[in-house]
């Protein structure tokens, strides 16, 4: 008999549950605290110094050898494999037990007689005790199929419950047992099961194979209703994310308008403040004479020189002439105001940014104010995409570096310590950890058949299997140092607040430093080199994106990109060009276009697209896009920039 429903939810909750997931247990591994949870649950909360923390009495244990090295709760395993051996027990209908008829599996339980019925029997039973009450079994549902329920039924008599069929009355079209065949039958014409089943036989085989063709149908069906299904959620996806990236784009603009007035504000007060501060000053000194004077005077008369006193008037009088007022601010011709444009204001809050529509033929759901802009040309087509976790990570993964190498893309997994090499579809080829235990690569870059890869203010390189060839400790004390390489001449470290390039080349020798002319910037961040030898870098402190050539004059510098009339602000991130020397930009959720010279095209891809939370992007050896994103994935798009 299967346990009591109760009690296997009061263990499975209680004892059987994994605390972190809150599902069944999966490899329970034990701390030394004695709490147990999934092996899998507990990889996930391993921190970086390779130790966990238990989520009930928060003790810290160090996990260096891995968390599969802990100690297996094989108690709990044992419960486990009671309870499913319990779940699983088969329950027999007692009426034909009792009977001795073959063993029939129970569909329902009378509570009033405590008897196990099959489906047969619990007609039976109902009709004849009205007053008694049937359920269903729990495992019921996963048992007898409707087919199986029904043939059950079928395969007793009617007029004989509990008696198995064993002839066809071709008269009644009905199937009965041998009393009824040679009483209520006796003079119908019948035939054996044995031959109807074989006259019937071809039939039914028929009727499977419509069955068949059929069910093929329904399942073909069930495959559309789901793609639309799937179709209609990135639909929705895409297009909430359109509006989640147009609603930020209005806000930073309006955002970056404000910190402009801001700014404007601040430093007039600013200038004010100055001329108020001469004027305190300038009074302070006048204030100090006087106060100096008053006393000198005091002494003098009380002296009672006369020639001093004769004297005195004279030089008191010069003192009070000199006492004017410094000249002071207007206070109401200097104070600021401001002015709100309340026009716009109610066309901001009361415009119809955005509309709907549900199908083709339905109305849009408020209509927008102005026409729809004409489609632009397809310039990047999805090619392809590809996970990047592997099955020994023990956090998601965070791309924070792409290159192109002979034989695919090697990307910098940051958060798993590794360099993960793929062919360019995908294939997982090798993994590379760096030298140093400790550290985590943050950009990478192939020159040479050599990896180059930064990790801190470190700068390793690597043959193409990992091999360490050299390692050397780069300028200044930033925390990322990011890479690009000049065909197989160098590779370039952008130095951050230095706003500096240092070049590398193949030996580890600095073959030059270069810093654009007469910049101010904040602090440089990715970078990309072009055909010409020209460098473009991003400077992520002025939000803002930098063209200079190698003499460090400075060709091109811009802060914003203007889309249909309207300038926009401008959050640059990574950056990659391709052969005809077109720069692509990662911005936020989205990655947009620019002529060599840094002119602005159009925007390129969006999350319509199939973006999400694009990090770096390089092109590859068939001039295709590479993008890593947010997500662990990497999708390959196919160029079309003419």
């Amino acid at each position: 008999m299967a346990m009591s429903g109760d009690i296997t939810d009061q263990i499975q909750n209680d004892l059987l549950n994994c605390k972190i997931c809150l599902s069944w247990f999966t490899q329970p591994k034990m701390l030394p605290c004695a709490h147990t949870y999934c092996q899998g649950c507990l990889e996930k909360m391993v921190r970086s110094d390779r130790k966990v923390q238990c989520p009930e009495c928060r003790e810290v244990f160090d996990v260096r050898g891995g968390v599969s090295k802990l100690k297996t709760n094989f108690h709990i395993n044992s419960l486990m494999d009671i309870i499913k051996s319990k779940e699983n027990e088969k329950v027999v209908c007692s009426w034909c037990a009792t009977a001795g008829l073959s063993e029939i599996a129970a569909m329902a339980r009378c509570k009033t007689c405590l008897k196990c019925l099959c489906p047969p029997c619990k007609l039976t039973h109902g009709t004849a005790n009205p007053r008694h009450v049937l359920e269903d079994l729990p495992a019921h549902g996963a048992g007898l199929c409707e087919a199986e329920t029904k043939m059950q039924k079928m395969i007793y008599c009617q007029s004989h419950p509990g008696t198995l069929v064993d002839h066809l009355c071709n008269t009644c079209n009905s199937m009965i047992c041998s009393s009824c065949s040679s009483h209520a039958h006796a003079k119908h014409s019948k035939v054996s099961l044995v031959k109807a089943g074989a006259t019937e036989r071809p039939t039914v085989m028929n009727l499977m194979e419509r069955l068949k063709t059929d069910m093929q149908s329904l399942v073909q069906q069930e495959d559309d209703i789901i793609q639309e299904m799937e179709g209609m959620k990135a639909t929705e996806r895409s297009l909430i994310s359109m509006i989640e990236c147009t609603l930020a784009e209005v806000t930073n603009n309006l955002i970056k308008h404000g910190d402009t007035i801001k700014d404007t504000l601040s430093n007039y007060v600013r200038e004010q403040e100055e001329l108020y501060k001469v004027a305190r000053d300038d009074l302070q000194l006048k204030i100090k004479k006087a106060k100096d004077t008053r006393e000198f005077s005091q002494g003098v008369l009380d002296s009672g020189k006369m020639r001093e006193i004769v004297c005195l008037r004279s030089v008191v009088e010069d003192q009070i002439d000199g006492l004017q007022a410094p000249r002071v601010p207007d206070n109401k011709k200097t104070r600021p105001s401001l002015t709100v444009n309340e026009s716009l204001k109610s066309i901001l809050s009361h415009s119809n940014l955005f509309s709907v529509t549900f199908g083709e033929d339905s109305a849009p759901k408020n209509p927008p104010a102005f026409a729809p802009l004409p489609q632009l040309k397809q310039r990047a087509r999805n090619l392809h995409c590809f996970e990047t976790e592997l099955g020994g990570d023990v956090r998601d993964p965070k791309l924070t570096g792409v290159s192109i190498s002979s034989n695919g893309i090697v990307v910098a997994d940051e958060d798993n310590s590794l360099l993960k090499c793929f062919t360019n579809y995908g294939h997982l080829t090798a993994t590379i950890s760096l030298p140093d235990d400790d550290d985590k690569p943050c950009s990478v870059a192939i020159f040479d058949d050599t990896i180059v890869c930064s990790s801190r203010n470190q700068l390793y390189m690597l043959d193409m299997d990992g091999t360490l060839l050299r390692k050397l400790f780069l300028r200044g004390s930033e925390s990322v140092y990011h890479l690009a390489a000049y065909s197989d001449e160098y590779v370039a470290v952008s130095e951050g607040s230095m706003c500096s390039l240092s070049l590398y080349d193949i030996n580890g020798q600095v073959v030059d430093m270069v810093q654009p002319y007469g910049y101010e910037g904040g602090r440089f961040l990715f970078l990309a080199v072009n055909s010409d030898e020209r460098f473009i870098v991003a400077d992520c402190g002025k939000k803002c994106i930098l063209i200079f050539d190698r003499d460090g004059c400075v060709l091109a510098n811009w802060d914003q990109v203007t889309m249909n009339g309207v300038g926009r602000a401008f959050y640059p991130y990574s950056i990659c060009t391709d052969e005809a020397d077109n720069i692509l930009v990662t911005e936020r959720n989205r990655i947009l276009l620019f002529w060599p010279d840094g002119d602005f095209r159009e925007e390129l891809l969006t999350t319509a697209n199939g973006l999400h939370k694009p990090r770096v992007i390089t092109i590859d050896n068939c001039n295709n896009l590479v993008v890593t994103q947010g997500n662990g994935f990497i999708t390959v798009y196919q160029l079309d920039l003419s």
